[in-house]
């Protein structure tokens, strides 16, 4: 059996308003990839948004873990949200991976939740595994023990993921420790190792019976991205009776990276209606 004991993760607080919103980010993420939106957020009403940004499980600042497992995961946001927001309940966004713990943490404890966002992301089995394996293959193939430079890791990198947006995100978890000995100065700060062995289980949605959360849920899409398609829709309104959904023009699967503008002012307008 799955060990569901919750991993306490490392957080980023934004604001000091009342009112929390807590972030969940997709595989190979960290929460400061959300950082540029949640200020934004902030900014509008100081007074009343408090923006918490977690790094989930096997990444970022986080402990590592030795399975991927979404209800431990769950388990693991909502002791963070137990913990960090005593003026509960808090509204939950997850993007891409993070959209399936938000949903599991609604579904799991719905008594923290006063509302659920949902970005890009479905309550369906997923074929992650196409889109990621060439990801981690190209990172594994990086020789850390000869690298000298970030720009020298970008080169080699380029060869297996040839678009520039996706390696800065991708380099963002390579880390460089001077104080470390020769050959041991480069390090990948998530776990690599068992992302990759472990992506299918990322791409999974297990079964949840047959409970649903009747808070108010949006579920946000790029237009330009395949991860939602419309036959998703009875998947989702079973599970969360009184979603609605929004897609963003001129957007892909990275919705509050192509556009921040717009993702933050639809994300206000759902949060003031609460």
């Amino acid at each position: 059996m799955s060990d569901l004991s919750p991993v306490e993760l490392y957080s980023t607080t934004i604001g000091s308003g009342p009112q929390a919103v807590v972030w969940c980010h997709g595989v190979f993420g960290q929460g400061k990839n959300f950082t540029r939106v949640a200020k934004d957020l902030v900014a509008g009403d100081p007074d009343r948004w408090r923006c918490i940004l977690l790094d989930l499980p096997d990444h970022g600042r986080s402990p590592w873990t030795d399975e991927i497992s979404y209800p431990r995961m769950a388990a693991s946001v909502a002791a963070m949200i137990e913990r960090l927001s005593p003026d509960r309940p808090v509204h939950l966004l997850g993007h891409s991976m993070g959209g399936k713990v938000a949903m599991r943490t609604a579904l799991d404890r719905p008594e923290l939740l006063s509302s659920l966002v949902v970005v890009d992301m479905a309550p369906v089995v997923s074929p992650l595994n196409l889109r990621f394996d060439p990801l981690t293959r190209a990172m594994r193939s990086l020789d850390l023990s000869r690298l000298r430079t970030r720009a020298e890791a970008e080169a080699q990198l380029s060869v297996g993921v040839p678009d520039r947006a996706v390696r800065q995100f991708l380099l963002q978890n390579l880390r460089h420790d001077v104080h470390a000995a020769p050959g041991h100065q480069w390090h990948w700060q998530m776990n690599l190792e068992l992302l990759d062995a472990q992506i299918s289980r990322i791409a999974d949605w297990p079964d949840t019976g047959r409970r649903s959360w009747g808070g108010p849920t949006l579920w946000i899409s790029g237009e330009d991205s395949d991860y939602v398609h419309d036959s998703y829709q009875p998947a989702m309104s079973a599970l969360f009776p009184l979603v609605r959904r929004v897609r963003v023009k001129h957007s892909g699967h990275w919705v509050h990276s192509d556009q921040p503008e717009t993702f933050v002012r639809v994300l206000r307008s759902f949060l003031q209606q609460i």
